[in-house]
């Protein structure tokens, strides 16, 4: 009997989220009072809608090297004419993590998920969505930060971005910045 209340005991601490609450980890768990500093103004181009950080500076959609972290900024809206978020305290008011075969840099209806010969995924993004919200600057969506886990290197760290990974994606363009007495 001791074994099957045991066994249970595992089965469900096996169901039981991975959320940690240290920082260090990357599966930490938010808590409530997260906020993101823009720290100077920042373009999205025309016909765009999302801005990527990568290593501390702007990179273009098409040079961003997902086999390291990386983050993408979004507005609601894509506009014909370079769009402009200006600084300013942004309110966190949702943290999720998912994985996908296909990410944000990539997002289009027309690209499908590439597949190997073995039939798995080339692609594998392990993503934290951090839903941004400012009065002044309403089109703010919020900001994805993500990379491949099935490019080469990375395939034994199968895991989500730490919050110090994030932070050396965004370098001195955006902070994370905790609630009163946090990391």
């Amino acid at each position: 009997m001791k074994a099957i209340g045991f066994g249970l005991l595992l089965l469900l601490a096996g169901c039981a989220g991975l959320e940690s609450s240290s920082p260090a980890s990357p599966y930490y768990a938010y808590p409530p009072g997260w906020s993101v500093r823009l720290n100077r103004p920042l373009t999205i181009p025309a016909d765009a809608a999302t801005v990527r950080l990568q290593y501390g500076r702007i990179v273009p959609r098409n040079s961003v090297q997902e086999y390291d972290p990386y983050c993408v900024v979004e507005l609601n809206t894509v506009r014909a004419e370079p769009q402009h978020l200006q600084p300013g305290r942004f309110e966190v008011w949702r943290v999720t993590r998912s994985v996908s075969t296909i990410t944000a840099a990539l997002a289009s209806p027309l690209v499908k998920a590439a597949f190997a010969e073995d039939g798995a995924p080339t692609f594998l993004y392990y993503l934290t969505e951090f839903r941004l919200r400012d009065r002044a600057q309403p089109n703010l969506r919020g900001m994805t930060c993500a990379w491949n886990q099935m490019a080469p290197g990375n395939q034994s760290r199968m895991r989500h971005l730490t919050l110090d990974e994030i932070r050396h994606a965004l370098g001195d363009w955006m902070s994370l910045i905790p609630p009163q007495g946090g990391v």
